[in-house]
């Protein structure tokens, strides 16, 4: 992004359409993946994210610090995705929004065993109570701070800490399960 993401809301908050395009662009892929992580639906995420979009221009006067627009719309896209969440409960395999963030590995096997490791794993966060799930998608894909995770999620960073705390429990229960059921799942 050639301007930073502050002017662009900047400029956006005073009525420019072009900044907001601009801030569509750069953050909808960011945005699209954590309300399908969060919803474990394509179709639900899609929505999740066009509303997103629609607050972002309808509220943009209400914005705070354009410094902090970030974390505004991300907490404005978990909001929405847990709304979303308590509506719906259709799912999708998650799988499906994920693209390659590692290169490939050198056989075949390998490859299909990491699929497989993956696919248990995002079954696993999917089951994850909405709030324990919307945590770890914050921290371990999108790499956020247990404090920038407060923000977004309006809670205590203590309370955001609880959260990944358990969330790691109930994954590991889940996945052990699954392991001593047949399936061979490593952590």
């Amino acid at each position: 992004m050639e301007q930073s993401a502050a002017e662009l809301a900047r400029r956006m908050m005073e009525g420019d359409s072009q900044a907001f395009d601009r801030i569509m662009e750069y953050y909808y892929p960011k945005v699209l993946r954590m309300a399908y992580l969060i919803s474990g639906s394509y179709a639900d995420s899609e929505d999740i994210v066009q509303e997103t979009f629609v607050l972002c221009w309808t509220n943009r006067r209400k914005i705070k610090d354009p410094e902090s627009f970030g974390s505004w719309i991300y907490r404005t896209l978990t909001r929405e995705a847990w709304r979303f969440c308590r509506k719906h409960r259709k799912e999708q395999p998650v799988e499906a929004v994920y693209g390659e963030e590692e290169p490939q590995s050198g056989s075949v096997l390998e490859e299909v065993m990491k699929r497989s490791r993956d696919q248990e794993l995002y079954r696993a966060v999917r089951n994850l109570p909405v709030k324990q799930r919307t945590a770890v998608v914050l921290y371990y894909f999108n790499r956020m701070s247990a404090k920038e995770i407060a923000q977004i999620m309006g809670c205590l960073e203590g309370t955001v800490k609880s959260r990944l705390y358990t969330a790691r429990e109930n994954l590991k229960k889940e996945l052990t399960k699954e392991q001593n059921t047949g399936r061979e799942v490593t952590l």
